[in-house]
């Protein structure tokens, strides 16, 4: 009769009232009445089934008057539901909004095979420079490495039948797609040896491209592509959700092959690395520091406040790489939410309780009267409470989806498995799970002050005369907490303006105001030496003769620009940017 009884409490509190002693009699009889083993056995597989199929669907009608009463509740209080509504839709969407930052960025997992071994290499002891037998020795005998590869980022011009344009594009080492663990959906990727001089003549396109460019056709093994000037065999076509790095369109295996595709300025090559079995990030940077200490040639003096210290030769995760400087801001931004999610809370627990003591008291005393239990009660609380935090939490993901839009636009994700979105599957479990969970807190903190509801709803006026014993404590606390928080946001807002104000008037040691700046690029075209510099020069001659600009120039890098080349020699030539100043 006790597992009996434990059935018993799927029932909704309501059902369990008026029905458990008579079903429990039943029951009891019918189990006397039974004789033998395998009769007993039919009667519990009955009476489980019954509970299975019954509870349900007691449930879902006693939450729908809970509902129904909760709705002409809010509808009575309409401006007093709208404000909380507002204040739970801004507090909760700008909670999920960032959380779907952190969940690009730290949580959801790249598309490679086992991310967590993927490590980024930066200045590693040998550089594909160095040459494609001495780069692949290295990582061969690496003693924290199973395996590595390198790649050198660009932009490309694609020509060909069609109109040409300018294409990300990333040239690797053949054992790229095997160390991240990716496998095209048509064709092959790069054999072992066709990163060779000699042997490199052919191409990886993205799942995108293969779509815009070539219609998505199956034939697509042994089209051509034409890429500054060079010729290219498409082999394959990757995942649709594989960009890495830099969102890249085309993966060549020519960072061997310096000559095969025509560079101007400066070569970025990248390491990436996978650790061996065992050997953890932390491990791994011990060993890599190790390394680069016995090959001083290889590195320079730099300390901590010299110029070029941030360019140190380093190992980290891939995944904290491609999260960047984002993520500590994000982490930032995400206690800022809290404040305000645990200030709203405050705000809408204040709201609940004064209705719940005041406006609420006689109709709770007088349910009680009639027969309702305090579980009864408990669940009509937080039922009303949960359906005003789903409904806050519903018009948040609005909130969220800017929110995100703002994060993408001032930081874009690095690689399409990175995207911020709300339309993820934790992102709206956490949307979820926060309005449940202060759904459920709203409810029990306003019924604990009437768990003391009797039945008699004489006594229940007498005792609540004064107002429900320990009231006025708890909206004290509550006024207490919602005044500390706003405090903390308030003083942090102050300190963060101040620190925008004081850093738009730090001197920069140039003028910004009506400066403008233009990008250009000649990396693929058939400009090269002295043409190239024809060409700055005309640029520049012209750009002055536009009526109001009063001077134009052309560098490498615009000031305060981030230079990863700081303090580090690299090869001849300009990737120039010009600015211009006008009236």
């Amino acid at each position: 009769m006790k597992l009996y009884r434990l059935l018993l409490q799927l029932f909704p509190a309501r059902f369990r009232e008026e029905y458990e002693a008579p079903m429990e009699r039943l029951f009891s009889d019918e189990y006397r009445d039974a004789t033998g083993f395998w009769s007993r056995t039919r009667l519990w597989f009955r009476a489980i089934e019954d509970v299975v199929v019954s509870a349900p669907q007691q449930r879902l009608n006693e939450l729908m008057l809970d509902l129904t009463h909760a709705t002409r509740i809010y509808r009575k209080h309409l401006f007093t539901t709208m404000l909380a509504l507002a204040a739970l839709a801004l507090a909760i969407g700008a909670s999920t909004g960032v959380f779907s930052v952190l969940s690009a960025l730290l949580l959801r997992s790249l598309p490679f095979s086992r991310p967590e071994e993927l490590t980024r290499l930066w200045l590693p002891p040998v550089s594909a420079l160095s040459g494609h037998a001495t780069f692949s020795d290295w990582h061969r005998h690496s003693t924290y490495l199973a395996n590595a590869a390198a790649l050198s980022p660009s932009e490309m011009n694609l020509t060909g039948e069609r109109e040409a344009f300018r294409i990300k594009v990333a040239e690797t080492s053949a054992n790229f797609s095997e160390l991240l663990g990716t496998n095209p959906v048509v064709g092959r990727t790069f054999a072992p040896d066709e990163d060779i001089p000699g042997h490199n003549e052919v191409a990886v396109i993205s799942y995108g491209l293969w779509q815009q460019r070539f219609g998505g056709t199956p034939e697509i093994a042994g089209s051509v592509l034409h890429l500054n000037g060079a010729r290219f065999t498409i082999i394959g076509v990757a995942p649709s959700a594989f960009d890495f790095p830099g969102k890249t369109a085309i993966w060549l295996p020519t960072v061997f092959d310096f000559e095969k595709v025509p560079h101007r300025g400066a070569l970025f090559i990248e390491t990436i690395g996978r650790l061996k079995p065992g050997v953890t990030v932390p491990m791994a940077q011990q060993m890599f520091d190790a390394e680069v200490r016995r090959i001083p040639e290889r590195i320079r003096s730099l300390g901590p406040g010299e110029p070029g210290a941030q360019n140190r030769p380093r190992l980290e995760s891939l995944q904290n790489h491609l999260a960047g400087t984002v993520r500590q801001a994000t982490w930032v931004l995400a206690g800022m939410t809290l404040l305000v999610l645990l200030t709203a809370c405050g705000n809408v627990a204040q709201l609940l309780l004064s209705r719940t003591t005041t406006e609420r008291r006689q109709e709770l005393a007088v349910r009680a009267a009639l027969g309702a239990s305090r579980s009864r009660l408990l669940q009509q609380l937080i039922t009303e409470a949960t359906f005003l935090t789903v409904l806050g939490a519903t018009l948040g993901l609005l909130v969220a989806y800017w929110t995100a839009k703002i994060a993408s636009a001032v930081a874009p994700a690095q690689i399409a498995a990175q995207e911020y979105t709300v339309l993820d599957w934790r992102v709206l479990g956490f949307a979820a799970a926060l309005a449940v969970a202060i759904g459920i807190i709203f409810g029990v903190f306003p019924a604990l002050f009437v768990s003391h509801l009797q039945p008699n709803a004489r006594a229940i006026q007498r005792r609540h005369a004064n107002g429900i014993a320990g009231t006025k404590t708890a909206r004290a606390g509550l006024v207490a907490v919602q005044a500390a928080l706003t405090l903390c946001l308030l003083t942090s807002a102050f300190a963060l303006g101040l620190t925008f104000l004081r850093l738009m008037k730090v001197d920069l040691g140039f003028q910004t105001a009506n400066t403008v700046t233009l990008n250009v690029s000649l990396q693929g075209t058939a400009r090269n030496g002295s043409a190239e510099w024809q060409y700055y020069r005309d640029a520049l001659k012209r750009l002055r003769s536009i009526p109001g600009v009063i001077s134009a120039g052309g560098t490498s890098y615009l000031p305060l620009a981030d230079n990863v080349l700081h303090g580090w020699r690299h090869q001849d030539g300009l990737w120039p940017d010009s600015g211009g100043r006008y009236d």
